[in-house]
């Protein structure tokens, strides 16, 4: 059998049962959403986050305003409408990975034991990470037009506290939904 056959085979095998085709459909659409996101628009040269190299991920943890200008500069600015366009193809990457999360839970619940309950951890889990998300991209869409001057540690707060809820969730996620998955060799 050639190595097309084989492919050709897998993936109507995958066609046929709606849970791997969720699974399978969710992975292409979160890897794309990636993609959407690594792309244009870029942001300039005058962002300049000192904690993450990536302007997103640095605003999502800002501290004060200084990051924020040094990210954002003052409205109106280029990064500005940068971060905007960002952030709405985020709320496709939220719905995709939150997708994800649900098709790989319904995946692993299948094969039962402790792994139903690992995969309802994870599956909730998931969903849980991309609501944190959306309410930390509210708060990013709200500071956006807001002037340097305007702009309240209460705004920064309503994008950190809902990021770091965001983070932990998705790496319990990540760990719940993936690890009943490796297998390791008994030598």
């Amino acid at each position: 059998m050639t190595r097309y056959n084989k492919f050709a085979s897998w993936i109507y095998s995958v066609w046929r049962d709606p849970v791997r085709r969720a699974v399978l459909v969710t992975a292409v659409l979160t890897v794309a959403t990636l993609v959407l996101l690594a792309g244009p628009p870029y942001f300039s040269t005058a962002s300049q986050p000192q904690t993450f190299s990536d302007p997103v991920i640095a605003l999502e943890f800002v501290q004060d305003l200084e990051e924020v200008r040094l990210i954002l500069s003052d409205t109106p600015s280029q990064d500005r409408e940068t971060m905007r366009i960002k952030t709405y193809i985020d709320y496709g990457f939220i719905a995709s990975y939150s997708g994800l999360s649900v098709a790989l839970a319904l995946l692993l619940a299948r094969r039962g034991g402790w792994r139903m309950a690992v995969a309802i951890i994870g599956g909730v889990c998931g969903v849980a990470a991309g609501l944190f998300d959306t309410f930390e991209n509210r708060a990013i869409l709200a500071i956006l037009d807001v002037p340097l001057r305007d702009t309240t540690a209460n705004m920064l707060n309503a994008i950190r506290g809902p990021s770091l809820a965001k983070w932990m969730l998705f790496g319990v996620a990540v760990f719940a939904l993936l690890i009943p998955w490796i297998r390791v060799k008994k030598t």
